[in-house]
């Protein structure tokens, strides 16, 4: 104890200093740490939600990407089928209007030709009446007689022999 008395230690001080000590920490633990580590509690609990917040936006962002992604390419599918059967549906016209020309072609060609055919045997019948009643009546100058309808038949058919033959 001389150290103690030499270094002017005094027990009942030091006892005060210590309970003084304890006071100190627990009105500081009880005005500072516990509110502090509230605030650290409710800061980290928030972060921690913020955190869980932002992954789930980020994860329902991922999941609308890829929506939109299959979206686009069901779009875009749907797009070159519908450009597809446009294209095919127009060369389908066009050849459905190609083989409608050539058959009106064809037709019109037809009736031409039977029309040109009516008035070609049309044009030889006349020319055949108009070259009978010629040759009857040339027959008859030169004949000197009247002919009559057989022998006109026959003559009409000999004349129109030779110019099909001449032709």
């Amino acid at each position: 104890m001389a150290i103690l008395n030499a270094l002017n230690f005094n027990v009942w001080t030091f006892l005060l200093q210590i309970v003084n000590l304890l006071v100190v920490i627990a009105i500081l633990n009880k005005l500072l740490y516990q509110p502090v580590a509230k605030i650290m509690r409710e800061r980290e609990a928030q972060i921690e939600g913020s955190i869980s917040e932002a992954n789930r936006a980020q994860k329902d962002a991922e999941k609308l990407l890829a929506e939109y992604e299959e979206k686009m390419q069901t779009a875009k599918k749907e797009a070159q089928e519908i450009v597809s059967r446009a294209d095919k549906m127009g060369e389908d016209m066009r050849q459905k209007m190609v083989s409608d020309a050539r058959e009106e072609s064809t037709r019109t060609l037809a009736k031409a030709k039977e029309e040109i055919a009516g008035e070609k045997a049309k044009a030889l019948a006349e020319i055949r009446d108009e070259v009978a009643t010629l040759a009857m009546l040339a027959a008859g100058k030169v004949v000197g007689r009247a002919i009559d309808d057989e022998d006109q038949r026959k003559l009409v058919e000999e004349f129109v022999s030779e110019v099909g033959e001449l032709q």
